[in-house]
């Protein structure tokens, strides 16, 4: 049986052709933009809890207005170290969900409204890895909405759902 995981590991590792033309087609800057939206937490964050919690996070796959993304879930963002804590599950919606909305290479935006469903807290056991799905729903003008699915990887048991809104393109100008 560790064999038939082995190769299923490397697996996941291979790209397919459709897969690799798709990635090749994407606006290279765009991709960058929402990998580093996400893989913020691997390098130093200018915010504590930004690094805190969402360090360890994968990317997955990434394509125009959808990006998926793997988390095993650490001891420290453990409630009472039983299951992942709610708001680590608001971090990883925020994180995510905007890098969805950037995906397909739109400017960065900032959080308006967020809401998150806690379908089941307890599938998120410290060890146990996450998949984490992210589409946006939408644009219109300077205002997105992004969908946010939180799962178990092994058991596909829903951890939490969140939907995000995010605005841009704001401009300021000085009364002074």
């Amino acid at each position: 049986m560790a064999g038939k995981g082995a190769s299923s590991d490397s697996d996941l590792l291979r790209v397919s052709d459709e897969d690799g033309a798709a990635v090749e087609a994407l606006d290279r800057q765009a991709a960058r933009r929402a990998a580093a939206a996400v893989a913020a937490a691997a390098e130093p964050s200018p915010s504590f809890f930004e690094g805190f919690a969402l360090q360890g996070i994968r990317v997955d796959s990434i394509h125009p207005g959808r990006i998926l993304c793997s988390f095993t879930v650490p001891t420290r963002l453990a409630a009472g170290n039983h299951h992942l804590a709610p708001g680590a599950v608001v971090a990883l919606v925020d994180e995510i969900g905007s890098a969805a909305a950037i995906a397909d290479g739109r400017p960065l935006k900032v959080s308006v409204d967020m809401s998150v469903s806690f379908v089941d807290l307890a599938a998120a056991a410290p060890g146990d890895t996450l998949r984490i799905a992210a589409r946006a729903l939408g644009h219109r003008g300077a205002y997105s909405g992004t969908h946010v699915l939180v799962a178990n990887a092994a058991t596909g048991q829903v951890v939490a759902e969140g939907r995000h809104s995010l605005f841009g393109k704001m401009k300021t100008r000085s009364k002074i």
